[in-house]
């Protein structure tokens, strides 16, 4: 029956249910654990499978930046001074920053991590979904560098900041880890770990869970281990220009140009001992991935693809109505599609 399954190609999509649902122009959708959040510059609400609102939160924001970590979604303004937390259930709290916000991610204890717009420095702060500063320090040029991208475990216990520093005409970048917790109060800064790149960039560096990490440079791929004093595990040079990435507690997908005259794109998925476990190629112009068990599914607002990784394609088609946002469900043949007027439940067979 696993052989079955797994060999088992999908040939139509058929619609088994359907919610009216009226999402306005305009507005942002992204998948939110097993429901949807909606988003522009006047709020954000998270939804459910059945067009139920479950919270509704109103701001006034010029361009809406949005992280989700888990069940935890944190939005602000670039620039501006608030950054809300939720979760699935509830509003949890209201961060007011006293400084523009620059970057900031999410935990998923609902932790964040923001970098800020000081005077003379460029200082990075943890919060918690009360708004209470759990830890700040500062960075400058002179110092360590200029943070180009950041990230924080899972349970909020370790940040991870990728620095750009300039010397002498050359330049290079440093990957520290931090740690929060009573580890980190023995070192400056709370720094546990850090490595230089010489004559690289690093702007990706993501948490899997809470004890992995990997960050991406423009000339290879570099991995991490450790819940409290994250070490190298391992790294795999390129000699691709990397387009995009995305990473789940198992796997972290490359996606390049293709080399390959007959596609237009060219993955590749690594699993955190940075074994690369699969290649695929594909002509999908993809607007948003994710991870569902032992599948990686790509879709833009008309088509889709369905991959088994290891495996082949279970799936490559299109759908009738405009695709904001696949959702998965416990069954693997079932996603939820939201669209701009509905929400459905799709079933491949």
């Amino acid at each position: 029956f696993r052989v079955f399954f797994i060999n088992k190609e999908y040939v139509q999509a058929t619609e088994v249910s359907s919610t009216e649902f009226f999402i306005s122009t305009g507005s942002e959708v992204q998948r939110f654990g097993n429901n949807f959040i909606v988003y522009n510059s006047d709020g954000i609400k998270c939804v459910n499978y059945k067009g139920e609102q479950i919270w509704n939160e109103a701001f006034q924001m010029q361009k809406p930046l949005v992280d989700v970590a888990g069940d935890i979604v944190a939005v602000a303004d670039y620039n501006g001074g608030t950054i809300y937390v939720m979760d699935e259930k509830n509003v949890l709290g209201k961060i007011d920053t006293g400084m523009p916000i620059r970057k900031f991610k999410a935990s998923g204890n609902g932790y964040i991590m923001a970098v800020l717009d000081g005077t003379n420095n460029t200082p990075i702060y943890v919060y918690n979904t009360s708004g209470d500063e759990m830890l700040f320090f500062n960075t400058t040029m002179k110092g360590f560098g200029y943070p180009l991208e950041i990230a924080i475990s899972q349970n909020g216990m370790i940040g991870a900041v990728s620095y750009l520093n300039v010397d002498k005409g050359s330049f290079y970048s440093t990957v520290g880890f931090y740690n929060f917790g009573e580890v980190g109060q023995n070192y400056q800064d709370n720094l546990v770990s850090s490595y230089i790149y010489q004559g690289a960039l690093v702007p990706e560096i993501k948490f899997a869970g809470n004890s992995k990490a990997v960050a991406v440079a423009d000339n290879r791929i570099m991995f991490y281990s450790g819940d409290q004093m994250p070490r190298s595990a391992g790294e795999s040079l390129l000699s691709e220009k990397i387009l995009s990435l995305y990473e789940d507690d198992k796997y972290v997908v490359l996606f390049y140009d293709s080399d390959n005259s007959e596609h237009k794109y060219k993955a590749e998925i690594y699993d955190y001992d940075a074994k690369l476990k699969d290649k695929m190629y594909f002509d999908i112009d993809y607007t948003d991935v994710f991870f569902d068990n032992n599948r990686i599914v790509l879709y833009n607002n008309e088509e889709v693809l369905i991959h088994v990784i290891g495996g082949k394609d279970k799936f490559t088609g299109s759908f009738d109505d405009a695709i904001l946002a696949l959702i998965p469900t416990s069954s693997p043949k079932r996603f939820i599609q939201v669209t701009p007027n509905d929400i459905k439940t799709i079933e491949f067979n």
